[in-house]
């Protein structure tokens, strides 16, 4: 009996060992998915790519380009420069990092040979989030940014010009995994699974990204206007986002006229500017009282609940094409390249073909010297970028000088002490707390890392 007894608790024990070895196994909900397939991952950071062109960051691009302007509350002090360290917060953290960044990373690492297209749009939303946020910051983490598991918690910043090139080499990737575009299936609110599209996408960020850098490098433009017909050559069409009616879906820049009424405006400003061409353009940004927004006024384009907001535009490839002529010094290139950038963006917008024709016929037909051309493109990119692309617009400033502004009188601040229209946003408040040895000697490196401090891009 003691035999019979001894030889059940050993079977009982091996049985034990034997459940431990696959408790990593039984350890699940079956309640609860353990991974979420690439076809719903890929709509969450698409929407979040979208929802940044209105979100904070870029609102405060916009006043500081003097096309909105704050009316009350935080938006006046944005509009004063008064942009301290926890302005970006919840964009650095939330919008960024947590956000479409690390979607994208998430989806590259789940993805394989069988599922190409998810890893290329993937890497293209994420070189596109990785460019902004250099050309906004300068220096920022990446290469140690998503390793926490590896308990790297105080990431080392890399620089602007790193940031760049780790773009480029993401659009890069992205464009052979499309090449096969394999495995697609479902979750693409852009281009709907088309593999191509999204590669003549990666091109023309490709463009947009190369011709920042034209105060580095002196083929920039030229550069990048090749790259820019390569993508209109391949078909490129505008990379947008459709949002929708409801009120968890709806377009950002739409999102804060509901939440923050009277608190943000169209700029006096901007909108004497269109009077004085006749812009037909001003119907379709603001109305008669300067407001961007007025809850039912379905003119108003980009302040609509359900805009479909371009990541990248047809408009913007040919502006890039304009500026490279108008650097050469061609008039007649130049001329009609911005016709036709012009013409693509008031398309866009739903101006008739008759006012194209007689804005372009007044405006539009350029001359004088290579500087005085690419005065003229930078003044139309201006105009034709409201709305949806107010990052590129600050970027076009602090690369050419134009349009030419006059900083805010009351912009003068300990964190903007020559009182210039701002070259940068400061770090925010909470990487100073966490990770402030790494915060310190990316300022260091950025001459000390204020408002009016140029990063290496924009020296």
């Amino acid at each position: 009996m003691k035999l019979i007894k001894y030889i059940f608790s050993l079977a009982i024990c091996a049985a034990m060992f034997a459940s431990c070895g696959d408790l990593s196994e039984v350890n699940q909900d079956p309640g609860r998915l353990s991974d979420v397939a690439l076809n719903l991952k890929l709509p969450a950071i698409l929407a979040d790519n979208a929802y940044n062109q209105g979100a904070n960051q870029n609102r405060v691009a916009g006043m500081i380009m003097q096309q909105l302007i704050g009316l009350d509350a935080q938006q006046i002090q944005y509009y004063e420069y008064f942009l301290s360290e926890n302005a970006f917060n919840n964009y650095w953290r939330f919008g960024l990092y947590a956000g479409p960044l690390r979607g994208a990373e998430v989806i590259i690492a789940s993805s394989d040979e069988s599922t190409t297209f998810y890893s290329g749009v993937a890497k293209v939303i994420e070189a596109n989030n990785l460019a902004i946020a250099a050309s906004q910051f300068g220096d920022i983490p990446f290469s140690e940014a998503f390793k926490g598991e590896e308990n790297i918690l105080q990431p080392t910043y890399d620089s602007q010009e790193s940031i760049y090139a780790a773009a480029q080499s993401l659009l890069d990737a992205a464009i052979n995994d499309l090449s096969t575009g394999t495995g697609y299936f479902g979750g693409d609110l852009i281009y709907g699974g088309d593999a191509a599209a999204w590669s003549a996408a990666a091109l023309a960020l490709k463009a947009r990204y190369t011709n920042h850098l034209s105060k580095r490098n002196g083929s920039a433009t030229a550069d990048a206007a090749a790259l820019a017909q390569q993508a209109l050559d391949a078909g490129f069409t505008n990379a947008s986002f459709a949002f929708g009616s409801a009120q968890t879906d709806n377009w950002s820049l739409a999102k804060f006229g509901i939440d923050r009424p009277s608190t943000l405006g169209f700029n006096p400003m901007f909108a004497d500017r269109l009077a004085a061409k006749a812009d037909p353009r001003a119907q379709f940004y603001t109305d008669a009282n300067n407001d961007y927004f007025v809850l039912g006024n379905t003119d108003l384009v980009w302040a609509q609940d359900n805009a479909s907001v371009p990541m990248i535009s047809v408009a913007e490839l040919q502006f890039i094409i304009a500026e490279n002529a108008a650097r050469s010094g061609d008039a007649t290139a130049t001329t009609d390249a911005l016709k036709a950038a012009v013409a693509t963006n008031m398309t866009l917008l739903g101006c008739s073909q008759d006012t194209i024709t007689a804005y372009a016929d007044a405006n539009l037909n350029v001359s004088g010297s290579a500087e005085e051309l690419l005065e003229a493109v930078m003044d139309e990119a201006y105009v034709a970028y409201y709305g949806y692309n107010f990052n590129e617009t600050w970027v076009n400033y602090r690369r050419t000088g134009y349009p030419a502004l006059t900083p805010n009188p009351d912009g003068k601040r300990d964190f903007n002490p020559s009182g210039i229209i701002p070259r940068r946003y400061l770090y925010v408040d909470s990487e100073t707390a966490l990770n402030g040895a790494n915060v310190k000697a990316a300022r260091d490196n950025q001459n000390g890392g204020l408002l009016d401090a140029d990063t290496w891009a924009f020296e």
